[in-house]
Protein backbone atom coordinates (compact mmCIF):
# COMPACT_ATOMS: atom_id res chain seq x y z
CA UNK A 1 0.00 0.00 0.00
CA UNK A 2 0.99 3.85 -0.57
CA UNK A 3 2.98 4.73 2.71
CA UNK A 4 1.33 8.32 2.93
CA UNK A 5 -2.34 6.54 2.37
CA UNK A 6 -1.50 3.76 4.89
CA UNK A 7 -0.34 6.60 7.35
CA UNK A 8 -3.12 8.65 8.96
CA UNK A 9 -0.02 11.57 10.19
CA UNK A 10 1.74 11.43 6.76
CA UNK A 11 -1.66 11.73 4.97
CA UNK A 12 -2.17 14.96 7.09
CA UNK A 13 1.63 16.30 6.59
CA UNK A 14 1.11 15.90 2.51
CA UNK A 15 -2.31 17.63 1.95
CA UNK A 16 -0.89 20.31 4.51
CA UNK A 17 2.17 20.82 2.28
CA UNK A 18 0.12 21.14 -1.07
CA UNK A 19 -1.92 23.75 0.75
CA UNK A 20 0.45 25.72 1.57
CA UNK A 21 1.75 25.46 -2.27
CA UNK A 22 -1.09 26.12 -3.05
CA UNK A 23 -1.69 29.28 -1.51
CA UNK A 24 1.26 30.60 -1.93
CA UNK A 25 0.54 30.27 -5.79
CA UNK A 26 -2.75 31.90 -5.28
CA UNK A 27 -1.12 34.80 -3.66
CA UNK A 28 1.62 34.89 -6.87
CA UNK A 29 -2.09 34.57 -8.95
CA UNK A 30 -3.57 37.29 -7.35
CA UNK A 31 -0.02 39.98 -7.09
CA UNK A 32 -0.02 39.00 -11.09
CA UNK A 33 -3.66 39.61 -12.19
CA UNK A 34 -4.75 41.84 -9.85
CA UNK A 35 -7.74 39.71 -8.77
CA UNK A 36 -8.77 39.54 -4.93
CA UNK A 37 -6.62 37.01 -2.98
CA UNK A 38 -9.44 35.34 -1.62
CA UNK A 39 -10.97 34.25 -5.47
CA UNK A 40 -7.27 33.36 -6.69
CA UNK A 41 -6.69 30.98 -3.40
CA UNK A 42 -10.39 29.89 -3.70
CA UNK A 43 -10.01 28.65 -7.47
CA UNK A 44 -5.64 27.74 -7.10
CA UNK A 45 -6.31 25.33 -3.44
CA UNK A 46 -9.12 22.86 -4.81
CA UNK A 47 -7.13 22.46 -8.09
CA UNK A 48 -3.93 21.38 -6.14
CA UNK A 49 -5.53 19.57 -3.70
CA UNK A 50 -6.62 17.49 -6.64
CA UNK A 51 -3.33 17.46 -8.44
CA UNK A 52 -1.83 15.89 -5.16
CA UNK A 53 -3.82 13.08 -4.94
CA UNK A 54 -3.15 12.71 -8.74
CA UNK A 55 0.98 13.06 -7.94
CA UNK A 56 0.41 9.89 -5.52
CA UNK A 57 0.39 7.89 -8.62
CA UNK A 58 4.09 8.08 -8.78
CA UNK A 59 4.76 5.92 -6.49
CA UNK A 60 2.82 3.23 -8.27
CA UNK A 61 4.95 3.93 -11.07
CA UNK A 62 8.32 3.79 -9.33
CA UNK A 63 7.07 0.66 -7.59
CA UNK A 64 6.17 -0.74 -11.35
CA UNK A 65 9.66 0.04 -12.99
CA UNK A 66 11.96 -0.12 -10.24
CA UNK A 67 15.48 1.87 -10.81
CA UNK A 68 17.11 -1.68 -9.59
CA UNK A 69 15.68 -3.56 -12.44
CA UNK A 70 15.37 -1.38 -15.17
CA UNK A 71 17.81 0.97 -17.20
CA UNK A 72 17.61 4.50 -16.78
CA UNK A 73 16.84 5.30 -20.08
CA UNK A 74 13.68 2.85 -19.74
CA UNK A 75 13.15 5.30 -16.28
CA UNK A 76 13.45 8.00 -18.32
CA UNK A 77 10.82 7.51 -20.99
CA UNK A 78 8.19 5.96 -18.50
CA UNK A 79 8.94 9.85 -16.44
CA UNK A 80 9.03 11.76 -19.89
CA UNK A 81 5.16 9.74 -20.81
CA UNK A 82 3.89 9.94 -17.66
CA UNK A 83 4.38 13.28 -17.13
CA UNK A 84 3.01 14.22 -20.34
CA UNK A 85 -0.03 12.60 -19.68
CA UNK A 86 -0.49 13.29 -15.80
CA UNK A 87 0.24 17.12 -17.07
CA UNK A 88 -2.67 16.92 -19.39
CA UNK A 89 -5.00 15.69 -17.22
CA UNK A 90 -4.56 18.18 -14.61
CA UNK A 91 -4.60 20.53 -17.16
CA UNK A 92 -8.32 19.69 -18.65
CA UNK A 93 -9.28 19.18 -15.46
CA UNK A 94 -8.33 23.12 -14.37
CA UNK A 95 -9.92 24.55 -17.73
CA UNK A 96 -13.32 22.61 -16.18
CA UNK A 97 -13.20 24.16 -12.91
CA UNK A 98 -11.91 27.56 -14.28
CA UNK A 99 -14.80 27.46 -16.37
CA UNK A 100 -17.37 26.46 -13.71
CA UNK A 101 -15.10 29.54 -10.82
CA UNK A 102 -15.83 31.94 -13.32
CA UNK A 103 -19.69 31.78 -14.19
CA UNK A 104 -20.24 31.34 -10.15
CA UNK A 105 -18.01 34.12 -9.46
CA UNK A 106 -18.96 36.21 -12.77
CA UNK A 107 -15.26 37.16 -12.85
CA UNK A 108 -12.37 36.85 -14.95
CA UNK A 109 -9.54 34.52 -13.45
CA UNK A 110 -6.89 35.37 -15.98
CA UNK A 111 -5.92 38.67 -18.15
CA UNK A 112 -4.42 35.43 -20.97
CA UNK A 113 -5.93 33.98 -23.53
CA UNK A 114 -7.03 30.88 -23.19
CA UNK A 115 -4.40 28.39 -24.50
CA UNK A 116 -1.71 30.61 -22.46
CA UNK A 117 -3.42 30.19 -19.13
CA UNK A 118 -3.80 26.51 -20.53
CA UNK A 119 -0.31 26.30 -21.12
CA UNK A 120 0.55 27.84 -17.97
CA UNK A 121 -1.40 25.64 -15.51
CA UNK A 122 0.41 22.82 -18.06
CA UNK A 123 3.69 24.42 -17.39
CA UNK A 124 3.36 24.38 -13.46
CA UNK A 125 2.38 20.45 -13.31
CA UNK A 126 5.10 19.17 -15.26
CA UNK A 127 7.62 20.02 -12.57
CA UNK A 128 5.23 19.20 -9.67
CA UNK A 129 4.61 15.78 -10.98
CA UNK A 130 8.66 15.28 -11.84
CA UNK A 131 9.17 15.89 -7.99
CA UNK A 132 6.74 13.70 -7.34
CA UNK A 133 8.31 11.08 -9.25
CA UNK A 134 11.92 12.07 -7.50
CA UNK A 135 10.17 11.50 -3.96
CA UNK A 136 9.05 8.66 -4.53
CA UNK A 137 11.59 6.52 -5.82
CA UNK A 138 14.16 8.56 -3.27
CA UNK A 139 11.62 6.61 -0.76
CA UNK A 140 11.16 3.57 -2.51
CA UNK A 141 15.18 3.60 -2.57
CA UNK A 142 15.01 4.11 1.27
CA UNK A 143 12.69 1.29 2.00
CA UNK A 144 15.08 -1.69 -0.16
CA UNK A 145 17.85 -0.30 1.73
CA UNK A 146 16.42 -0.83 4.67
CA UNK A 147 15.09 -3.98 3.77
CA UNK A 148 17.78 -5.51 2.83
CA UNK A 149 19.71 -4.46 6.27
CA UNK A 150 16.52 -6.33 7.93
CA UNK A 151 17.48 -8.93 6.12
CA UNK A 152 21.23 -9.26 6.75
CA UNK A 153 20.47 -8.64 10.29
CA UNK A 154 18.10 -11.44 10.47
CA UNK A 155 20.65 -13.70 8.43
CA UNK A 156 23.27 -12.93 10.86
CA UNK A 157 20.69 -13.73 13.96
CA UNK A 158 20.07 -17.03 12.25
CA UNK A 159 23.95 -18.04 11.92
CA UNK A 160 24.35 -16.64 15.35
CA UNK A 161 21.67 -18.85 16.59
CA UNK A 162 23.31 -21.42 14.89
CA UNK A 163 26.41 -20.70 16.14
CA UNK A 164 25.13 -20.74 19.98
CA UNK A 165 23.30 -24.26 19.52
CA UNK A 166 26.93 -25.74 18.08
CA UNK A 167 28.70 -24.20 20.79
CA UNK A 168 26.05 -25.53 23.62
CA UNK A 169 25.93 -28.86 22.09
CA UNK A 170 29.70 -29.15 22.75
CA UNK A 171 29.47 -28.48 26.17
CA UNK A 172 26.93 -31.28 27.50
CA UNK A 173 29.07 -33.79 25.62
CA UNK A 174 32.27 -32.93 26.82
CA UNK A 175 30.70 -32.64 30.48
CA UNK A 176 29.47 -36.12 29.59
CA UNK A 177 32.33 -37.78 28.70
CA UNK A 178 34.26 -36.46 31.69
CA UNK A 179 31.93 -37.62 33.93
CA UNK A 180 31.84 -41.25 32.74
CA UNK A 181 35.53 -41.60 33.37
CA UNK A 182 35.14 -40.46 36.67
CA UNK A 183 32.33 -43.07 37.07
CA UNK A 184 34.34 -45.97 35.94
CA UNK A 185 37.41 -45.00 37.93
CA UNK A 186 35.03 -44.70 40.75
CA UNK A 187 33.93 -48.42 39.86
CA UNK A 188 37.28 -50.21 40.75
CA UNK A 189 38.35 -48.26 43.87
CA UNK A 190 35.05 -47.14 45.68
CA UNK A 191 31.76 -48.69 43.89
CA UNK A 192 29.34 -47.16 46.20
CA UNK A 193 30.64 -43.58 45.16
CA UNK A 194 30.30 -44.83 41.68
CA UNK A 195 26.76 -45.67 42.27
CA UNK A 196 26.14 -42.42 44.18
CA UNK A 197 27.60 -40.48 41.29
CA UNK A 198 25.59 -42.10 38.53
CA UNK A 199 22.57 -41.27 40.24
CA UNK A 200 23.51 -37.47 40.72
CA UNK A 201 24.70 -37.16 37.36
CA UNK A 202 21.37 -38.43 36.05
CA UNK A 203 19.59 -35.98 38.50
CA UNK A 204 21.99 -33.01 37.02
CA UNK A 205 21.15 -33.92 33.43
CA UNK A 206 17.45 -33.79 34.53
CA UNK A 207 17.14 -30.68 35.66
CA UNK A 208 19.71 -28.92 33.12
CA UNK A 209 16.75 -30.30 30.46
CA UNK A 210 13.96 -27.63 31.98
CA UNK A 211 16.64 -25.11 30.75
CA UNK A 212 17.98 -26.27 28.20
CA UNK A 213 15.62 -24.70 25.51
CA UNK A 214 16.70 -21.37 26.56
CA UNK A 215 18.95 -19.55 25.15
CA UNK A 216 20.08 -17.85 28.45
CA UNK A 217 18.59 -18.51 32.28
CA UNK A 218 19.26 -16.24 35.41
CA UNK A 219 22.49 -16.08 37.62
CA UNK A 220 20.62 -17.55 40.26
CA UNK A 221 19.32 -20.60 37.87
CA UNK A 222 23.23 -21.56 37.08
CA UNK A 223 24.22 -20.78 40.00
CA UNK A 224 21.67 -24.04 41.12
CA UNK A 225 22.99 -26.15 38.03
CA UNK A 226 26.83 -25.65 39.47
CA UNK A 227 26.02 -26.57 42.93
CA UNK A 228 24.41 -29.92 41.37
CA UNK A 229 27.66 -30.15 39.10
CA UNK A 230 29.98 -29.91 42.49
CA UNK A 231 27.95 -32.12 44.26
CA UNK A 232 28.84 -34.36 41.23
CA UNK A 233 32.55 -33.59 41.87
CA UNK A 234 32.37 -33.56 45.65
CA UNK A 235 31.67 -37.47 45.32
CA UNK A 236 34.63 -38.01 43.30
CA UNK A 237 37.08 -35.58 45.33
CA UNK A 238 35.99 -35.48 48.63
CA UNK A 239 37.37 -33.12 51.02
CA UNK A 240 40.56 -31.98 48.34
CA UNK A 241 37.83 -29.76 47.06
CA UNK A 242 36.60 -26.96 48.54
CA UNK A 243 34.46 -24.13 46.66
CA UNK A 244 33.99 -20.76 48.36
CA UNK A 245 31.30 -18.36 46.61
CA UNK A 246 31.13 -14.32 46.61
CA UNK A 247 28.14 -13.62 44.93
CA UNK A 248 26.21 -10.04 45.52
CA UNK A 249 22.38 -10.39 45.90
CA UNK A 250 21.80 -7.82 42.89
CA UNK A 251 23.18 -10.34 40.58
CA UNK A 252 21.02 -12.93 40.95
CA UNK A 253 18.22 -12.28 38.45
CA UNK A 254 20.72 -10.88 36.12
CA UNK A 255 21.01 -13.47 32.42
CA UNK A 256 23.44 -15.47 31.18
CA UNK A 257 23.72 -18.10 28.67
CA UNK A 258 22.79 -21.59 30.42
CA UNK A 259 25.80 -24.03 31.64
CA UNK A 260 28.40 -20.63 31.18
CA UNK A 261 29.96 -21.42 34.95
CA UNK A 262 30.06 -25.86 34.63
CA UNK A 263 33.24 -25.31 31.83
CA UNK A 264 35.08 -22.77 33.99
CA UNK A 265 34.56 -25.15 36.81
CA UNK A 266 35.38 -28.22 35.34
CA UNK A 267 38.49 -26.43 34.09
CA UNK A 268 39.43 -25.11 37.76
CA UNK A 269 39.13 -28.60 38.81
CA UNK A 270 41.23 -30.75 36.31
CA UNK A 271 43.76 -27.83 36.37
CA UNK A 272 43.72 -27.07 40.27
CA UNK A 273 42.52 -30.26 42.69
CA UNK A 274 42.30 -33.19 40.19
CA UNK A 275 46.67 -33.65 40.41
CA UNK A 276 46.80 -32.27 43.77
CA UNK A 277 46.87 -34.70 46.79
CA UNK A 278 45.87 -31.91 48.98
CA UNK A 279 43.12 -30.44 46.79
CA UNK A 280 42.63 -26.66 47.16
CA UNK A 281 39.74 -24.23 47.28
CA UNK A 282 38.01 -22.50 44.20
CA UNK A 283 36.60 -19.27 44.45
CA UNK A 284 33.83 -17.49 42.46
CA UNK A 285 33.00 -14.46 42.66
CA UNK A 286 29.83 -12.48 41.05
CA UNK A 287 29.33 -9.05 41.00
CA UNK A 288 28.11 -5.62 38.97
CA UNK A 289 29.74 -2.99 37.94
CA UNK A 290 27.45 -0.32 35.80
CA UNK A 291 26.16 -2.21 33.24
CA UNK A 292 28.41 -4.86 33.08
CA UNK A 293 28.63 -8.63 34.74
CA UNK A 294 31.79 -9.99 35.85
CA UNK A 295 32.35 -13.45 36.77
CA UNK A 296 35.75 -14.37 38.17
CA UNK A 297 36.85 -17.54 38.97
CA UNK A 298 40.03 -18.98 40.33
CA UNK A 299 42.09 -21.79 41.82
CA UNK A 300 45.31 -23.17 42.97
CA UNK A 301 48.25 -24.22 40.35
CA UNK A 302 51.60 -26.06 41.29
CA UNK A 303 54.24 -23.42 40.80
CA UNK A 304 56.70 -25.95 40.34
CA UNK A 305 55.18 -27.79 37.33
CA UNK A 306 56.48 -25.18 34.87
CA UNK A 307 55.09 -27.80 31.80
CA UNK A 308 51.63 -27.82 33.44
CA UNK A 309 51.45 -24.20 33.79
CA UNK A 310 52.28 -23.48 30.24
CA UNK A 311 49.46 -25.54 28.81
CA UNK A 312 47.00 -24.77 31.81
CA UNK A 313 44.01 -22.97 30.28
CA UNK A 314 44.01 -23.87 26.93
CA UNK A 315 41.13 -25.97 27.80
CA UNK A 316 38.30 -26.54 25.44
CA UNK A 317 36.18 -25.37 27.89
CA UNK A 318 37.20 -21.62 28.18
CA UNK A 319 37.64 -21.54 24.83
CA UNK A 320 33.96 -22.64 24.29
CA UNK A 321 33.12 -20.09 26.92
CA UNK A 322 34.59 -17.69 25.22
CA UNK A 323 33.25 -18.27 21.67
CA UNK A 324 29.65 -18.06 23.20
CA UNK A 325 30.30 -15.01 24.71
CA UNK A 326 32.01 -13.44 21.51
CA UNK A 327 29.13 -14.46 19.41
CA UNK A 328 26.26 -13.68 21.75
CA UNK A 329 27.63 -10.19 22.29
CA UNK A 330 30.57 -9.44 20.32
CA UNK A 331 33.33 -6.97 21.55
CA UNK A 332 30.63 -5.89 24.83
CA UNK A 333 31.89 -9.35 26.30
CA UNK A 334 34.95 -11.03 26.92
CA UNK A 335 37.29 -13.53 28.50
CA UNK A 336 40.76 -13.05 30.88
CA UNK A 337 42.84 -15.27 32.01
CA UNK A 338 45.71 -14.65 34.27
CA UNK A 339 48.30 -16.68 36.02
CA UNK A 340 50.10 -15.86 39.50
CA UNK A 341 53.01 -18.04 41.07
CA UNK A 342 49.99 -20.15 42.91
CA UNK A 343 46.95 -19.18 41.16
CA UNK A 344 45.24 -19.53 38.03
CA UNK A 345 42.65 -16.69 37.52
CA UNK A 346 40.03 -16.57 34.92
CA UNK A 347 37.88 -13.32 34.70
CA UNK A 348 34.63 -12.86 32.41
CA UNK A 349 32.31 -9.92 31.39
CA UNK A 350 29.06 -9.48 29.76
CA UNK A 351 26.05 -6.82 29.63
CA UNK A 352 24.51 -7.05 33.01
CA UNK A 353 20.88 -7.57 31.82
CA UNK A 354 17.87 -8.28 34.02
CA UNK A 355 15.94 -10.69 34.33
CA UNK A 356 11.94 -9.43 32.88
Amino acid sequence: MHPILSDRKKLVVYLFVWSVVAVLLGLVHSTLTGLNSAYSIGFVLPLMLVYSEINLSAWYLCKAFPIERNSIWKILLVALVSVVLISSIWTMLAWGWMVVFEQFFTIALSPLPLYQTLLVIYGIGKPLFLLSLAISYLISAFEHSRAAERNAFESRLLAQSAELKVLRMQIEPHFLFNALNSISALTVSNAESARSMTTTLADFFRKSLSYGAKETISVNEELALLNHYLDIEKIRFGKRLHVVQHIEPDTLSCMIPSLLLQPLMENAIKHGISDSIEGGTITISIEKKNSRLFVSMENPIDSDDSKKSKKHGAGMGIKIVSKRLQTLHGNNSGVNVSMKENSFHVVLFLPATIQQ
